[in-house]
């Protein structure tokens, strides 16, 4: 196991798995850029457990984003299909705002 790896681990178990299953932050509107910004496509729902994850571990001190993103990935490979489907249904808000 990798540093990376064994850093996310310990950051998962800091977490309060709370205020990401289900989403603290989860108004679509806040994950779509400001006008003139507009990205290529809207961001899935991963980045977007991804940008909660990162929220959660700023609070916990963590400002790493390659741990962080290590961390959201053992999270989002944990996750049951009711906890991912929160992020997928915001995921597709997102998407809707963004073709606006």
């Amino acid at each position: 196991m990798d540093e990376i790896e064994t850093l996310a681990k310990s950051l998962v178990l800091r977490l309060n798995r709370k205020n990401i299953f289900p989403p603290l932050f989860n108004e679509p509107e806040s994950f779509v850029p400001p006008m003139g910004s507009k990205p290529k496509k809207p961001v899935n729902s991963f980045i977007i457990c991804r940008q909660n994850v990162c929220k959660e571990a700023k609070t916990k001190g963590a400002h790493n984003m390659r741990i962080i993103s290590k961390a959201t990935s053992i999270l989002w490979r944990s996750a049951t299909s009711g906890e991912r489907t929160v992020y997928k249904n915001i995921a597709n808000r997102v998407c809707e705002i963004h073709l606006l």
